[in-house]
C-alpha cells in the first residue's frame, strides 16, 4: 500500500469529526476495540479524557483516548500518576503502512507535553489480540504479569514508565510545550486567550496567578479553575498614560469578557508608576517595556506572561524560566517586594496548594 505520509498526534478538533465517524474495522479487529462513532462523544464530555487523533498529512487516520483519574482504577489500581490508553485504532483504509507503529513511537512525547503530571502510560490488550500485543511490546511497553478480566476475556495490563529526557538539549523548550499543553486543556484560559486578542496591536499578555495556578492544579490533581480569583490582562501603551485611555480599554474588555466566570483585570503597565507609590509605599520608575514589568513581579514563578495570537501561535515570557513552576517551588524575586509581602503571599498560596515548596527569603 506504499509508505505513510507525515504522521502526527493532535488533540481532537471538530474538523476531524466527519472523517472519524467514517472509520471502519474488520470484525476480527472490531471485537477488541470501539470505533470513534461509539466513543468520541463520551470522551469529549469527560474532563478526565483527552480525545487524540492520529493524522497522516493532516487527515484523520487513527484515534485513541487518554484517560486519567480515579476511574481508571478498575483497569490499573495504581492509577495516580498514570494515564490509560483506550480505544486505540487505525482506520482500516489506512492500515498496512506502519501508522500505528509510528503513533506509538510518538505517544510518550505527546503525553509529556499534554499530561505533564503523568509518569506512566498503561494500556490493556486482550490475550487473544496478538497483533496489538506485538505492536505495544515493540513500542516499549512492558508486561510485568498484571492481568484483568475484560468483557471479551483475559487482558494483559502493559506499562510504559515515563522519565523526563535527560539528554534533552533544551529542557526549557520542553517545559514550554508542557505549559501550553496545560493552557490548551483549560476551557477558562483558552476562552480568555481568544477573547484577549481584541487588545492587538498593543503588546499584551495574560499574566501571573491564573496561569501559574492552572499549572499547579494540573500537577496536583485539582480542578483546572481551583483557587483562581482573577485574571490579569496587562498591556503597554506609553503614548497615552491617562486613566481615561486605560478605562476605555477596561470598558471594552468588560464587553469582550462578558460571561467569563472569573473577573478580568486590565492594566496599562506603562502607567503603573503613577499610582504604585500611593498604593504600596514604594517609588517606582516607569517601565520601559511590558516585559520589564513582568521582570519585577514578586516570585520567579508568577513572573510569567502568555498570549495566543490570531494565527494560533503562543508567545511566552518567563524571565526566570519554568523549572520552579513545574517543580512546585516558590522563590522570591526581590526587585520590588519586601520579605513581609513574600511571606504573606506564600502562606496564602500554600494553604490552597500545600504541595508547594517555599524557599526562604534569605536564599
Amino acid at each position: 500500500m506504499g509508505e505513510a505520509g507525515r504522521i502526527s498526534l493532535v488533540l481532537y478538533e471538530e474538523s476531524f469529526k466527519e472523517q472519524l465517524m467514517a472509520f471502519q474495522l474488520p470484525p476480527e479487529q472490531a471485537e477488541f476495540t470501539a470505533l470513534p462513532s461509539e466513543t468520541l462523544d463520551a470522551a469529549l464530555s469527560d474532563p478526565d479524557k483527552l480525545a487524540v487523533v492520529i493524522t497522516e498529512d493532516g487527515q484523520a487516520a487513527g484515534f485513541f483516548i487518554l484517560h486519567t483519574g480515579k476511574r481508571i482504577a478498575e483497569f490499573y489500581k495504581d492509577y495516580q500518576g498514570a494515564v490509560l490508553v483506550r480505544a486505540f485504532l487505525v482506520d482500516y483504509a489506512s492500515q498496512g503502512r506502519g501508522i500505528a507503529k509510528t503513533a506509538m513511537a510518538l505517544l510518550p512525547a505527546f503525553v509529556r507535553t499534554y499530561l505533564p503530571a503523568v509518569y506512566e502510560i498503561v494500556l490493556t490488550v486482550n490475550e487473544r489480540n496478538l497483533p496489538a500485543g506485538h505492536l505495544y511490546l515493540g513500542a516499549g511497553f512492558r508486561d510485568h504479569g498484571l492481568r484483568r478480566t475484560g468483557s471479551k476475556g483475559p487482558q494483559k495490563v502493559l506499562q510504559y514508565e515515563l522519565d523526563l529526557p535527560q539528554d534533552n538539549p533544551d529542557e526549557e523548550l520542553l517545559l514550554r510545550g508542557r505549559l501550553t499543553g496545560i493552557f490548551s486543556r483549560s476551557r477558562l484560559l483558552m476562552d480568555v486567550f481568544r477573547k484577549a486578542q481584541f487588545m492587538e496591536p498593543y503588546p499584551y499578555y495574560i499574566g501571573a496567578g491564573c496561569l501559574v495556578q492552572t499549572v499547579w492544579n494540573e500537577l496536583t490533581g485539582r480542578a483546572p479553575d481551583y483557587g483562581i480569583g482573577d485574571i490579569d490582562l496587562i498591556y503597554f501603551d506609553p503614548d497615552d498614560l491617562s486613566f481615561a485611555a486605560e478605562d476605555h480599554l477596561i470598558a471594552k474588555g468588560r464587553e469582550c469578557f462578558f460571561g467569563t466566570a472569573i473577573p478580568v483585570d486590565i492594566k496599562n503597565q506603562a502607567r503603573v508608576h503613577l499610582w504604585y507609590e500611593d498604593r504600596f509605599g514604594v517609588r517606582l520608575q516607569p517601565y520601559p517595556s511590558l516585559e520589564a514589568a513582568i521582570d519585577s513581579w514578586p516570585t520567579t514563578v508568577t513572573a510569567l506572561g502568555a498570549r495566543l495570537d490570531g494565527n494560533g501561535e503562543w508567545h511566552i515570557y518567563a524571565p526566570f524560566g519554568l523549572k520552579d513552576l513545574f517543580s512546585l517551588t516558590l522563590r522570591p524575586n526581590k526587585v520590588l517586594i519586601s520579605e513581609e509581602i513574600y511571606r504573606s503571599k506564600t502562606i496564602k498560596w500554600q494553604k490552597k496548594w500545600p504541595e508547594l515548596q517555599v524557599m526562604p527569603w534569605e536564599d
